[in-house]
């Protein structure tokens, strides 16, 4: 759950359309748009460089830089062409820091659980929804499963969130279960 500052420098998009960003994309930008509250919007250019690097972290929440003006954004969408391995667009919501905000945070195991062989970890949801103030919202949230033997499960009640941060999604909903496998299976009725 690191707590780095992510800042992107932008530039002010005035072409629009296919084509335009189709050359853009050639010159290593992508086209992205900020969507603000109470606004107008502002389309951008995100230098596609600087994008791999941030993008290698689980990013929720980045900083534009265009100019002098900073945005704090949330990262809403990312749109990614996967046959020929780029970023098409991507779409950033303008945040106030002392509001608020609800958004999904990527949930990440760690450790190995007690079953082995006999076991097999299930993740049941991969994003957990939760409210904070923006400068709170963390980047993932790490779920040490190594305590974790056959039918037991870890609940969204159950995750250690940091401070300021609740969970949002229902909070009996299953994060985490151990399930008997095929061998497990066959293991107990031999023990039997």
């Amino acid at each position: 759950m690191s707590k780095e500052q992510h800042e992107l420098v932008v530039e002010v998009r005035s072409q629009f359309g296919d084509n335009a960003s189709r050359r853009a994309r050639k010159a290593g930008q992508i086209p992205a748009i900020v969507y603000s509250k109470g606004c107008e919007n502002k389309a951008i250019y995100v230098n596609a460089d600087q994008w791999k690097t941030v993008a290698a972290h689980s990013v929720n929440m980045v900083t534009l830089v265009c100019g002098d003006e900073k945005i704090p954004a949330l990262v809403r969408e990312v749109q990614f062409n996967h046959l020929k391995n780029y970023v098409v667009h991507i779409d950033f919501q303008r945040v106030d820091l002392n509001a608020e905000i609800t958004g999904k945070v990527a949930v990440v195991a760690q450790g190995e659980c007690k079953a082995g062989t006999r076991g097999l970890l299930e993740q049941e949801m991969h994003e957990v929804e939760v409210a904070c103030r923006p400068a709170d919202l963390p980047e993932n949230i790490t779920v040490d499963v190594s305590a974790l033997d056959l039918n037991d499960c870890v609940h969204v009640k159950d995750l250690v969130l940091p401070a300021g941060v609740k969970a949002v999604s229902n909070a009996d909903a299953v994060v985490f279960h151990v399930i008997v496998t095929a061998a497990g299976e066959s293991a107990a009725g031999a023990e039997a």
